[in-house]
Parts: C-alpha cells; structure tokens; sequence
C-alpha cells in the first residue's frame, strides 16, 4: 500500500527573501575568491562573513522539506524517485559540464578524463560549488529518518538541537586545525562534500520547520533583538578573523566556513533576514520589489549551478573582460555580470527541454480543462490562467 500523496502547503513568502540573499551572497563570496588573491587579507574579511551562505544552504533545505512533509509522511521511494531526479539529473550533467572545462586548461588522456570525472561524482568536486548537490542528495537519502526522529522527539527539540550545536563545535574545532593529523588531512579534502559535517544546520532548519509558529510569532514580536544579533555576532567573526591573522595565520585559513564561531553568526543572520522576509511578506502587494524576488527564488537554483562557469569566463580565460579594471572594480562589475548573465542564462533554458538537466525544475504540464457545474454535458471550456499554487520545496 503506497502513501497518499502529501496535501500542498501554503506558500512560505519569507523563504522567498531568505533563498534570494542567501544566493546572492553566495555569488558574492565566489566573485570576491575567483578575483582576489587567496592571501588577500581585506578580501578575507568579507570571505568570512559571506561564509554563512553554505550553513543557510543546508538549513533552509532541511527547513523546506520538513515543512512540506511536516504531518504527511511520504513514501521514501516516491520521494527518492522525485528529488533524486530534480539534484541528481543536474548534478550529474553539471558535473560532466565542469569536468570538460576543466580539461579545456588541463587535457588529460581519455581514460584518465574518465577516472576523473567518476572521482568528481563520488566526492563532489567537479567544480567549488558542487559539492552542495552531493550533500543535498545525501540528506534526501536519510530524510525520512529524518522526519521520523524530529517526530519523535517532539516536546524536545531545544535539548536535541543544543546536542547537535555541541556536536557541530567539536567537529568544527576537529576540522579547523592548522596541522593536522594524519586522519584529519585524510577527512579535510572530503570535509566540504559530507553531510555530517553540517549536521546541526540541518538539524535547525528540520527543528524551526517543526514548530515554524512558534518560531515566526517569536521573531516577529523581538524584531529589535533579531537585527541587533547579526551586529554583535558579526563583529565577534570579524574580531576572531582579524586575532587569527594577527597570531599569524593565513587569510585563507582564517576565514574558513569550519570554526564555531561562524555557527551564532549563521544563525542570527538567517533569523534577521526571515524577520526582514516576514515584514516584506505582510506588504508585499504594496512593494514593487516583490515579484522580481519571487521570480528570483524560482531561479536561483539555476542561477547557482551555472553562476562559476560565467566567473571561468569572465576572469580566467585569456583576455578577460574583467582582468583589465582594477581591484575592486573587478570585483564589483563581475559580480554584476554574472549576476545578469546567470538569470538571462537560466530564463532562456526555462523554455527549452534543458529545463531539468540545467535548473532542475521539471517541464511544466498543461493545466486540464475546466468543466462548470452547469455547462452542457460533453463540451469543455478551457479555464482561466490561475496564479500557480506554490510549494516550500
């Protein structure tokens, strides 16, 4: 016997605001590493604090998913069928696309190219950004669990979530070492592509998911706190940053995503920017603004998959447009670039049948007809155009 499938939820409108900075940032801490150098101590400085955008990913991904299947269990091979071919399909064409522009600079022989490319598929490192698809589809894999465990637990989310924060700083502090053992140096080159190493973001976005009116109503009564936090956190990252590189460690190293400081600096930022999304969402008819951000959600996961090859283009290919300004016009104006060349990109694939293969969005199917209550029997009538009902996920 198979599980229903599970009713529509009502559409989130915040999450539309969180996914489009979220990827935004994204986008920006890409520019700022592909256009500065690596050893860059001004440019490390926004590096870290730009670094919250690989948390938020995994916890607005735990947090759409367990809302939609917040109080319907779904079917696990069903569910693995459906999101296994939205990320999987475009994980695996990305990766080959990654791959071939790899070997554009670095030919290899064709085995040797294959071998590659069979390695990049098993640890996520066709390109830097891939590795989000590798750990998403990792944690679809367990996510029934998943669900069945904050089920379970219920009553009990603040203990079970101060588990995995604890959990989450003894990982970060066992992965964010200057020398590391000979374990830790064998773990570090994987570390990015592994779902335990982002365990207690997705265990927050899987617990706010759960108790969402709770959560909501809190943020919206303690606006005031919830954008002071992002100050004060925000600070404390930028004084650790620049303590780090004064005790003598690298820029590189000193904004790295795996250290504990940068888990109340994710947090709090998600929150400020949901407490921004939750004023926007109450007036979002009355703002110009509000249907780019909504077509802007819809298209960001396109836009993140596609966003490195235009950074390849724009400032490593010989003569680059943007190698010719100087830092940091370069930065500014290939951010720019990319961001409009991205969503053209992702705009026109929309209607075509790379659709799925390059944004992971499925070809949409025509609306049925509509038959009234009292037209004649055997004539139809084609309905109007209705607003398309949304999803969390």
């Amino acid at each position: 016997m198979t599980d229903a499938a599970p009713a529509r939820t009502p559409h989130l409108y915040p999450v539309n605001l969180v996914r489009v900075v979220t990827f935004a940032c994204v986008i920006a801490v890409h520019t700022i590493s592909t256009t500065a150098p690596l050893d860059s101590v001004a440019a490390g400085r926004f590096v870290v604090l730009l670094h919250f955008t690989r948390e938020a990913f995994f916890a607005l991904t735990a947090f759409v998913l367990t809302h939609r299947h917040r109080d319907e269990r779904p079917g696990p091979l069903r569910f693995w069928r459906r999101r296994f071919l939205l990320v999987g399909v475009p994980y695996v064409v990305w990766s080959a696309i990654y791959t071939c522009l790899g070997l554009s600079t670095a030919p290899l022989p064709a085995d040797a190219a294959l071998r590659a490319f069979g390695h990049a598929l098993l640890t996520g490192t066709a390109w830097y950004h891939l590795y989000f698809l590798l750990v998403a589809l990792q944690f679809y894999l367990v996510f029934p669990l998943f669900r069945v465990l904050l089920r379970a637990t219920r009553g009990h989310h603040l203990p079970v979530l101060a588990a995995s924060a604890v959990l989450q700083v003894a990982t970060d502090l066992w992965l964010h070492v200057p020398s590391p053992s000979p374990a830790e140096a064998a773990v570090l080159p994987y570390a990015t592509s592994l779902l335990v190493s982002y365990q207690f973001f997705v265990v927050f976005g899987g617990v706010v998911a759960m108790n969402l009116a709770a959560v909501d109503a809190w943020i919206r009564t303690h606006l005031p706190l919830v954008f002071l936090a992002p100050l004060l956190t925000g600070a404390a990252v930028e004084l650790w940053y620049r303590h780090s590189v004064a005790t003598g460690a690298t820029a590189q190293f000193a904004a790295d995503v795996f250290q504990p400081i940068i888990v109340p600096w994710t947090v709090s930022i998600v929150a400020a920017v949901w407490g921004v999304g939750a004023v926007w969402a109450d007036r979002r008819d009355r703002w110009r603004g509000s249907r780019f951000v909504e077509a802007a959600a819809a298209r960001s996961f396109g836009v993140f998959l596609v966003h490195p090859a235009i950074l390849w283009l724009l400032t490593t290919v010989p003569d680059a447009p943007a190698a010719r300004l100087q830092r940091p016009w370069e930065t500014v104006v290939t951010y720019a670039v990319t961001i409009v060349a991205a969503l053209t990109f992702v705009e026109i694939v929309r209607r075509t049948p790379l659709r799925l293969a390059l944004t992971g969005k499925p070809r949409r199917r025509p609306r049925p007809a509509v038959v009234p209550a009292d037209h004649p029997a055997g004539v139809t009538t084609t309905g109007l155009p209705q607003p398309e009902t949304r999803r969390t996920a």
